[in-house]
């Protein structure tokens, strides 16, 4: 079966998310204790990862489409190694660095931070191209599975690694997850080169015959109806559920656990529910997507879940028990794991082959955005007005996705033509 080609790719994404995760809760208390930065400079840290992950996405997956995908997504796992190596040496160059511009705006150390997750950013583009490997070794009604098992392996990764890091580091101390980071991406860079096989041969030529100005192949793509309107629910969809990650143990602190609660009892309880979350969301996309596709379609699921979600952050906010609380929030859980993969697996559809690197890596800039965005409007929303008003914001944003979704149509064979034939007259 064609799924199982993509098993490499989705392996070793999986490694890499696992090798990532490792240093989330570790590296804003890593600037903040042994860099001397601020509270806004540990949080920008994250935001430098995202502006460079959105500048280089699209540039990955177009350089994909042109060399091939294997010695892109080797290339970009190299990458990530060696940021873990800038990570562990940020402190013994910053320190050379202070000494050769003494009077420079921002610490040595810190500004080794910064270069290392932003590089990390750079070549974190490598899910771009992964996802048209994907697409490049799976037949069309295989996709939103095989986007799903990806999804749900990064999902297990991002629950697992976080809870390994802080072990780590409690143990081993705060340098510990980064050596741990750089041994997994070895791994994974050591998987790539064994397992990946090229799924674009190099002589092929239909991309350079192809080839735009970047600018003017992103007008030409845009202009595609169902490209577009992916565009404009990924966009709107991420910008909701990226300001929900960073105010969510906030909100369980100051609404689900109001007064002087034990911290470590509200810490206990986030952990059950980010399992909870990463298990709902595996066995979700795992499990029950290429069912749901093959009895309703992927159109119809996108569809579903923006009507889902909103009901859900209308509800959510109501919940005043833990209980109640982790009852909403599991169906939330649903609808959204339902969204990605099927959303991606239009987009594979959409566009001609030759383009799918570029393709995706446009998807990924946007949802760049959202990730950029997201934390920004949450933060202001929590503080100035309620915690609740950020679930309820969330479904005022999502009500355009959702009309957006109601006229999504599955892209057809003509409308790849059109776009091909597009793409041939503006270059």
């Amino acid at each position: 079966m064609s799924l199982k080609r993509s098993l490499p790719a989705i392996v070793i994404l999986f490694t890499n998310a696992l090798g990532a995760t490792l240093v989330i809760p570790i590296l804003p208390l890593l600037a903040l204790e042994s860099f001397g930065a601020t509270v806004l400079q540990a949080i920008l840290l994250e935001s430098s990862y995202y502006g460079a992950k959105l500048l280089a996405a699209p540039i990955l997956g177009r350089l994909s489409d042109q060399y091939g995908r294997r010695p892109i997504l080797i290339l970009s796992q190299a990458g990530t190694f060696f940021s873990f190596l800038l990570f562990i040496a940020a402190l013994p160059i910053g320190q050379l660095i202070e000494q050769a511009l003494p009077y420079s705006f921002i610490n040595g150390g810190l500004l080794m931070l910064y270069l290392a997750r932003m590089f990390d950013g750079a070549t974190g583009g490598n899910t771009t191209v992964a996802k048209a490997y994907i697409t490049d070794v799976t037949a069309q009604e295989d996709h939103a599975q095989a986007f799903g098992w990806l999804s749900a392996t990064l999902g297990i990764g991002f629950v697992i690694g976080p809870a390994v890091g802080g072990l780590l580091a409690s143990s081993w101390g705060l340098l510990s997850p980064f050596y741990a980071g750089a041994a997994v991406s070895a791994v994974a860079l050591i998987l790539a080169w064994l397992l990946l096989s090229e799924t674009r041969p190099v002589d092929d030529k239909t991309f350079n015959k192809n080839t735009l100005p970047f600018w003017n192949s992103f007008k030409t793509v845009v202009r595609q109806p169902t490209f577009a309107k992916i565009l404009i629910i990924g966009l709107l969809s991420t910008l909701c559920f990226a300001a929900l990650s960073p105010t969510f143990v906030l909100y369980v602190n100051e609404v689900i656990f109001p007064g002087n609660v034990d911290p470590a009892e509200v810490s206990r309880f986030v952990g059950f529910l980010y399992t909870i979350v990463g298990l709902t969301l595996a066995i979700t996309q795992i499990a029950f997507i290429k069912p749901l596709v093959t009895i309703v379609g992927e159109q119809r699921l996108v569809q579903i879940s923006q009507i889902g979600m909103i009901f859900s952050f209308l509800l959510i906010p109501i919940a005043r028990s833990p209980y109640l609380f982790l009852g909403l929030l599991v169906p939330f859980v649903i609808f959204y794991a339902i969204l990605e993969p099927n959303l991606q697996a239009l987009l594979a559809q959409t566009g001609p082959k030759e383009k799918q690197g570029e393709s995706f890596g446009l998807y990924q800039s946007v949802l760049s955005v959202s990730d950029l965005l997201g934390p920004l409007w949450a933060g202001i929303v929590f503080q100035q007005i309620s915690p609740q008003a950020v679930w309820w914001g969330a479904a005022v944003i999502l009500l355009p996705a959702m009309a957006v979704a109601m006229f999504l149509r599955k892209p057809s064979s003509d409308s790849a033509l059109k776009l091909r034939e597009g793409l041939v007259q503006d270059g």
